[in-house]
């Protein structure tokens, strides 16, 4: 058997004849759930992508707002969190601008943050949330801004983790 590709095409399936199942309902899974609603959006939290800490700043963002559940506030994740995300204006503008949230959350986490990429101490993402927030601040002075850096903490053999919070009220910049 020759690992040279033919020379000659097959076409198998002619354009005319192709056809997308990506659409064709009998090839979806279906799961039917109980109306949501639409809750009125009140905040809006931007997190890494890595889940591990996204329990304790999720929960820590909803006491900070008193807001009862995450159906009244948008997440957007991506690695790295904030500071790698400044770019990514679609949803915190749409939160801000039509939705006009009060809340604005930004967080990241250190212990090894896979946007920040490997061995990246945990001083300089800080550092990086730390000046990408401010810039936030600016951009909706109108919201109510928390930050939020999550990260291990060890103390003897016991690790647990920790989430440091800053507040910027409305108009702060």
């Amino acid at each position: 058997m020759s690992d040279q590709p033919s020379s000659q095409a097959t076409n198998v399936n002619p354009p005319a004849e192709r056809q997308s199942n990506a659409h064709n309902e009998e090839n979806w899974s279906v799961l039917r759930c109980t109306d949501p609603g639409t809750p009125r959006v009140a905040g809006y939290l931007q997190l890494c992508a890595d889940r591990r800490f996204h329990r304790c700043i999720q929960d820590q963002f909803e006491e900070d707002t008193e807001l009862n559940s995450p159906e009244e506030y948008w997440i957007h994740a991506d690695a790295g969190g904030t500071p790698k995300m400044e770019c990514q204006r679609t949803a915190p503008d749409y939160c801000y601008y039509d939705k006009e949230v009060e809340w604005m959350g930004w967080s990241a986490h250190g212990n090894e943050c896979g946007g920040f990429g490997p061995n990246v101490p945990d001083e300089v993402i800080q550092q990086a949330l730390l000046v990408v927030s401010r810039r936030k601040v600016e951009e909706y002075p109108k919201a109510t801004h928390l930050v939020y850096f999550a990260t291990l903490s060890k103390e003897g053999d016991a690790e647990e983790a920790v989430v440091y919070c800053l507040k910027y009220e409305k108009g702060a910049a």
